[in-house]
């Protein structure tokens, strides 16, 4: 008897990080030529760049989060922390007096990413298995 084996494909992804990456761009784009084509005035956005960071170093994060990896955006994440921080003015604090929130940020996303990153493929092990 032939025995029918049937593999279910892994459903495909969207990475979170070329995403956002993409509507930064887009709207960033979009906003500066309206400005220059004097359609709409958009000085007053510009002072809200550090949430850009926020969003470029979280969307990193989750994609390397689902993907159980290190990519380095947890110091994007942990500079929008500590750039929003200070140019919103959380808690009446200055730029040096947030920056330990920075470090904060960056050592959580280090622990995260040693208690779930995949472990590395030892290669001279695969070898010997063929």
């Amino acid at each position: 008897m032939d025995r029918i084996t049937t593999t279910i494909p892994e459903p495909r992804r969207i990475p979170i990080g070329k995403l956002v990456v993409g509507v930064v761009l887009l709207g960033a784009g979009l906003a500066a030529f309206l400005d220059t084509a004097d359609i709409w005035d958009s000085s007053s956005l510009w002072s809200y760049w550090p949430l850009l960071l926020l969003a470029l170093g979280a969307a990193g994060e989750i994609d390397a989060i689902r993907q159980r990896r290190r990519d380095g955006s947890y110091i994007v994440l942990a500079i929008g922390v500590w750039m929003c921080a200070d140019t919103f003015g959380f808690f009446g604090l200055s730029r040096g007096e947030t920056f330990p929130l920075a470090v904060v940020v960056a050592g959580l996303c280090l622990i995260l990413h040693a208690l779930i990153d995949a472990p590395p493929q030892n290669k001279e092990i695969e070898h010997e298995r063929q």
